[in-house]
């Protein structure tokens, strides 16, 4: 990470391995085939150059002499793989993001248990806080937001409270 040097934001600077790069396309690869085996009728691999695949209004091919795939042998869709494939993947074009999901950064009483203390302050770090679902003890299996909303003002009203005092 380094400032912007106009505005001085952060900008994250995040590249893959070609190990990892390997990995995101054959991910990419396995949804596709997941997406075309259930009845897709576009698949959009989001790889720059890429044209989506469009299942043509038959439902294509049932058989097929290039078959890649037990249940797949539609030629057409085994093209577009070997075209997804040909590209080598998303790097350096596609963009990455993170997110932190619920419990990736546990809420716990004390260092050992968790990443954050009952107040969203990371332990061990000054100044650095945590005020979103992954502060969670665990997945809660439902649509958080409520709860995200009333964590986050809680441990926004503490840093206020905090700074404060400073």
């Amino acid at each position: 990470m380094f400032p912007d040097p106009i505005s001085g934001k952060p900008v994250v600077d995040y590249r893959i391995s070609p190990f990892d790069n390997a990995h995101v396309l054959e991910g990419l690869v396995g949804l596709a085939k997941i997406c075309y085996i259930t009845g897709a009728t576009e698949i959009h691999a989001f790889v720059p150059g890429l044209e989506p695949f469009v299942r043509p209004q038959d439902g294509g091919s049932e058989s097929g002499e290039n078959a890649i795939d037990p249940g797949i042998t539609d030629p057409d869709f085994t093209a577009w793989l070997a075209k997804l494939r040909a590209t080598g993947g998303a790097v350096p074009y596609s963009p990455f993001t993170s997110a932190h999901q619920m419990g990736s950064c546990r809420m716990s009483s004390h260092a050992a248990a968790g990443v954050v203390d009952p107040k969203g302050k990371v332990w061990g770090t000054d100044g650095l806080y945590v005020a979103d679902a992954s502060v969670f003890p665990s997945a809660s299996g439902v649509n958080p937001m409520v709860t995200t909303m009333a964590i986050a003002e809680w441990i926004a009203r503490g840093v206020a409270e905090e700074l404060k005092v400073e």
